[in-house]
């Protein structure tokens, strides 16, 4: 079983124009590209110690 209904699939088909593979590609990506990024900036901090931008911690 998916993450995913085939009606919500459909809809999301639909929804997004998508008519060829690159399409649904594309669409994939945008929608998990920001969680994507967060999880990176998340795992940096925790790896550096410090948050970015926090300047008091870089030294």
């Amino acid at each position: 079983m998916g993450l995913w209904s085939k009606e919500q699939l459909r809809a999301f088909i639909k929804e997004n124009k998508l008519v060829t593979a690159q399409d649904a590609q594309n669409a994939l990506k945008d929608l998990f590209v920001e969680t994507i990024q967060e999880m990176l900036e998340a795992e940096l901090d925790t790896h550096l110690g410090y948050e970015k931008h926090d300047v008091r911690n870089t030294t």
